[in-house]
């Protein structure tokens, strides 16, 4: 089943926000079926089924679409939409592994106080300090994604603020968990981050593609590459999935609670038992 999600303007949300605890299921539609365009103005009813949460980055895991299930998110879809690059600057680490972790995000050196701007129409679902992350906003875009900016200095929205490309998000800066002034920049759907260099030159600040297609917990600017398997790290770098990076202190029951999960999920996604030895350094999948 594909799904064409194009970038319009968005509509007002529902009075009514649910609990982002509640359980929630996507509709499916048959290849056949043409969706209105009025229904793709704002894609809660399609893909978030109206979730709109403004203390939490993740999302149930049954929000997720089912796997035999393709996306395809456009990201131009008119002449009236466009793509700005929030902040063009040396790039100082890459998304994937980085010191026996998953680094979700692209981060993009600046100087305090320096402008962070939007990177597409779209409404603020979290303006707030946020863990590690320090002064973060996430965007919520009508095409679909969310985008996170954070470690800024200090945020200039707030929550349900509707934005054009190119809008004023915060000061940079390197609040929370950072060792020098930067940006940290993601790319999100349904709660899961995904490498945004797959559509985003960071060296010349420009997309590299005008769509993008997420299956599976898998990202890919072309179609033909869902049918390639990938080595480990490409997996990593595509966004196929969440990995855990066994660390020292580790045991299956805390890496479970910390995903949303079940220790028997973990074991049947990695062919383990609940007795399996965890070596450091190990890469776990985390359905």
């Amino acid at each position: 089943m594909m799904l064409s999600l194009s970038s319009l303007a968005q509509e007002p949300l529902p009075a009514t926000i649910n609990p982002i605890n509640e359980t929630f299921q996507i509709d499916t539609i048959a290849p056949h079926e043409e969706l209105e365009v009025d229904s793709l103005k704002t894609l809660d009813e399609t893909l978030y089924k109206n979730i709109w949460n403004s203390t939490q980055i993740h999302y149930p895991a049954n929000t997720l679409p089912g796997k035999t299930d393709t996306i395809a998110i456009t990201f131009l879809s008119s002449p009236e939409t466009r793509y700005v690059h929030p902040y063009k600057g040396k790039v100082l680490s890459k998304y994937g592994l980085r010191h026996g972790r998953i680094h979700t995000g692209t981060d993009i050196k600046l100087v305090s106080g320096d402008t962070v701007r939007c990177a597409f129409d779209g409404r603020v679902r979290l303006a707030k300090r946020f863990s590690g992350y320090g002064n973060l906003v996430l965007v919520r875009h009508s095409n679909g994604l969310e985008t996170v900016y954070s470690h800024l200095k200090a945020i200039k929205v707030a929550v349900n603020d509707t934005l054009k490309a190119g809008d004023l998000i915060g000061l940079g800066g390197r609040t929370g968990r950072a060792t020098t002034d930067h940006l940290h920049f993601e790319t999100r759907l349904f709660g899961q981050p995904f490498d945004s260099n797959k559509y985003i030159d960071f060296e010349n600040g420009c997309l590299r593609t005008d769509k993008i297609y997420y299956a599976n917990k898998r990202f890919e600017i072309d179609l033909a590459n869902f049918k390639k398997k990938l080595t480990q790290a490409e997996a990593l770098a595509s966004g196929e999935g969440t990995r855990h990076v066994i660390r020292k202190g580790d045991n299956l029951s805390t890496i479970a609670r910390r995903y949303h999960t079940t220790v028997k999920k973990i074991c049947v996604a990695n062919k383990i038992t609940a007795q399996t030895t965890l070596k450091i350094g190990r890469v776990l999948m985390i359905n």
